[in-house]
Parts: C-alpha cells; structure tokens; sequence
C-alpha cells in the first residue's frame, strides 16, 4: 500500500479504396475473433461475413469444446487463410475469446459470435472511428432472427457507462488497450462486455462508429430469453458489475476548527473504509487549512498511522484564511472557501466514486460501506447519496431537504427508516459519482450563500437522484467534547 504524499478481409468482395484509406490501413491490421461452442448450424455465415470484409482481415475460429460438427464447419475454411483453434475442456467463451486474441497477430482485433453476422463494412467503418488513442470503438447493432430490435448507441460524451452498457461484444479494440484493460473475464455469467467497456475506458476516449452489427435472436439463448422477460433478470448483475469496477477516493478539508477531534476523526474514517467492499485501494485526499505548524505535524503523524487503510494519503497545503466582521460576512466567506474546497477536491481524487467527509463529521463504522452499496444499485442507479446530521446552528434539523412550492428549502426533522429522494443536502458525508454529476460547486442557490444546496440543484435540474440514508447517522461536532446525533 502506498504512503502519504505532502504537495507543496482476404475475402472475396474487398472493395478498392482511396490512398488516405490505403495509409490509414497500412498501419491497421485487424484481427477478427470468432468464438463459439456448439454453433455449427450458423457458423458458415458468420465466417463468410469475416471474409468478405472490405478490409483484408485475419479471421481466427476459437472453439470451446463443441460436440456438434463446429470444428468440421470451420475447417473447410481453413483453405481461405481461417486459422482453426480447438481445445479438449470447456472454459467458455472469455476465455476462448482470450485464446483467439493470443494468438492474434492484429494491432487492432474484434470479436465475432459465431451465430452472429458482419455486414461487409463492418471493420472498415469501425477503423474509420479510430484515433490514435482511442482504446475501443463500439457499434450499433441490428437484430434478427426472432426479433428485430435495433440497438442504437451514445457519443461516449452524451452516455453514462455506469448507468448501463451500450458497448457490444463486436467493438473494435487496439490492442495493446485490449492487453492494458485486463482482456475478457468471466466474472459473472452475462455482461462481459460491460465490465470489459469499464475496464478499457480508463485508457482514453472511446469512440462511436457507424458499424452495425447484425446480432442474430434465437429462442435458445441467454439475450433472446431475458429480451422476452424483462429487465429485472439481469437487474441483480448492475451492483455487481459496477462493484467489481468502481475505484473510491475519499476527500476531507481540514478547516482547523476542531483540531482535537483530528485524531477520533481519523479513526472513525480509517474504520468505516474498511467496511467498503472492493478490490480497489481506497485514496484519501486532505486539504489543510491549518496554519499552526504543531496542528500540521499532527495531522501527518496520525494520517500515517492509517496507511495500510488507504492506497495512498496526499496531505495537500489549502491556506485560505479570512476575516469578517458580522454574519452574513462569515456566511460569504463559508460558502466560497467551500466551493474552492469542493472543487481542489475533486480535481484530486482519482476515483469513480468520491466520498467527502467533512472534518467535523464522525460518521458511523458501516457509513462507507451502506453509502457505497446504495450507490451502486439500481437499473439506473443514484447520482449521490448522502449520510444523516444535524445542523450545528440549528440542531433540531438536519442538513437535507425538499425544496417547497416557492424553491423554499424545508430541512429535515425526522428521519424515517427507508433511504429518502432529497433536493439537497451537505458535503459533510457525502458520496457521489464522479462522472454523472455537476463538474463544479458555485457559491449561492437563490442569493443564499450555500454551495451544496447549489450543487444539488443543478444535479437535481439535470434529473439526477440523491438519496439520504437514515441508516447512516452521524455526530456533527459543535467541539471537540459535544457531538450532536
């Protein structure tokens, strides 16, 4: 774990094609994957479409483990340049697709069902999509056979791949992306093409092309049968999925004050990410407001103690002080050192999730790991969700609420038992996505100084979701010795 960082086609039918065409092709060999089990009565069409692309291709056959005639069906085109790969024990499709890609001589390679269909344009249009860092372009897809559903797809910029997948199997992939994003896993028994979408997004921009790939429906599969239900059958796979990708950072601004309360901060934090399960190090990201040299040495020594907890800790200098001389002064001051705060915050954190812990908030062991579940759930899961405190000004009400008639914000006094839809809460134990929420905090909501209930509107404005869970209350400290709950 880390430790803490201080800042200061060969077919037939190929077409002729212009010289850019020509150039472009010169430094673009693709390989055409098709892996199958147990599809010999399709597996002709399918190899005749990898063939007959308008791009010279290489067309691999990885089978895994048929007991019908597959291999038979593939071998006679052996003769066209199909390179045939068998083995004796099922292992399934990611890995059959894996095997195909090893033995793959493509910078670029694409992915073929064997009871599904290239059109003759298919890698031709998907190359013209690519960039020289793009790591996958994906692809529209046209059913057949039982159905005719059309898929169509996103620009990457207008799409939300965690909310749900819109890349098929048939992406075109570079390579060395392909290698870089961890390849095909079967962690599941559906939806790899998500999770391996997720996996290769981290590596550049993906890109949308004008391929269609024509995506054969038969009554016997997996995607015909849960086309037929509904989507409550791979509903239980969404959390998982995004669990299995989702990296958490955590952030915190050390404002200075409540300095004693560092240490019991601290623990409490360190023991409530350990509760969050993932296979991802957890980063924690500290702003210091401090100006005391004693307090600053105090907040390295003790955040050191931790470092088994968190992938790494970056101690970030965030100096900004400020005099006022009344209320409302003070009130200005709060909201735009917050907003400055918020937005150094999620400039740092490295994460897909961000959890903001302010440093005057105690939250609960299981606070990580409730906040983080109910992020993840869902068909379309929520933007944000937030934990339970009261307001150290007005204790009787928490800092959350719905927003009246008139825009008036009406703040919580009871909490219920069930996860509660808000139009807005605090930062003080906050968790959201990084990706499908507002990029920045301004100041003000209507003439209020208030930089999170600006937040959540503009989230709220975009049709975005946040959830408070009364499961997850926590103490806001007045001091260090008085803790509300």
């Amino acid at each position: 774990m880390g430790g803490i960082a201080i800042f200061a086609g060969n077919g037939a039918h190929q077409a002729e094609h212009g010289t850019g065409l020509d150039k472009l092709l010169s430094k673009k060999t693709v390989s055409i994957i098709i892996a199958a089990r147990n599809n010999a009565k399709y597996l002709a069409e399918a190899l005749e479409s990898a063939l007959s692309q308008t791009v010279a291709c290489e067309v691999i056959y990885s089978d895994d483990c048929s007991y019908d005639n597959s291999l038979d069906v593939a071998s006679q085109y052996k003769g066209h340049g199909v390179k045939v790969l068998a083995t004796p024990h099922h292992k399934g499709v990611c890995e059959a697709r894996n095997a195909g890609a090893d033995a793959s001589t493509g910078n670029f390679i694409t992915f073929l069902d064997g009871d599904d269909i290239f059109p003759p344009d298919f890698v031709e249009k998907h190359l013209e999509a690519m960039k020289e860092d793009t790591p996958f372009s994906y692809c529209s897809a046209q059913a057949f056979g039982d159905h005719d559903t059309f898929w169509g797809i996103p620009d990457w910029d207008d799409s939300d791949i965690w909310r749900n997948n819109f890349v098929n199997t048939s992406a075109l992939w570079n390579r060395h992306a392909f290698m870089a994003s961890g390849r095909w896993q079967d962690n599941f028994r559906t939806m790899w093409d998500w999770d391996l979408a997720i996996r290769g997004s981290r590596l550049g921009k993906p890109q949308r092309s004008d391929a269609v790939l024509n995506y054969r429906q038969r009554s016997d599969s997996w995607s015909s049968q849960t086309h037929k239900k509904d989507k409550n059958i791979k509903l239980p796979y969404f959390p998982e999925i995004r669990k299995l990708n989702a990296r958490v950072s955590v952030g915190s601004i050390f404002s200075g004050r409540v300095p004693d309360l560092f240490k019991e901060w601290m623990s409490c934090l360190a023991n409530s990410v350990k509760s969050i399960r993932t296979k991802h190090p957890i980063d924690l990201t500290i702003l210091d407001n401090s100006s005391d040299v004693h307090i600053k040495e105090m907040i390295r020594k003790e955040a050191n103690r931790y470092t088994l907890v968190f992938g790494s800790i970056q101690i970030i200098p965030f100096s900004h002080q400020f005099v006022y001389e009344n209320e409302k002064q003070r009130r200005e001051k709060v909201a735009q050192f917050m907003s400055h705060a918020c937005n150094r915050l999620r400039s740092e954190m490295r994460g897909d999730i961000h959890w903001i812990v302010e440093d005057d908030i105690i939250v609960p062991v299981n606070a990580g790991h409730k906040l983080f579940e109910v992020a993840l759930e869902g068909f379309i899961p929520p933007q944000a969700v937030s934990g339970c405190y009261r307001s150290r000004h007005q204790p009787s009400r928490y800092v959350g609420g719905w927003l009246d008639d008139n825009e008036a914000p009406q703040e919580l006094r009871v909490l219920g038992t069930a996860p509660m839809s808000v139009d807005f809460c605090g930062t003080g134990c906050l968790m959201y996505w990084d990706s499908r929420t507002p990029r920045y905090w301004g100041t003000h909501f209507q003439g209020t100084p208030a930089h999170d209930w600006e937040w959540c509107h503009r989230l709220k404005s975009q049709n975005g979701q946040i959830l408070m869970l009364p499961s997850v209350q926590c103490g806001h400290a007045q001091n260090a010795e008085n803790l509300l709950y």
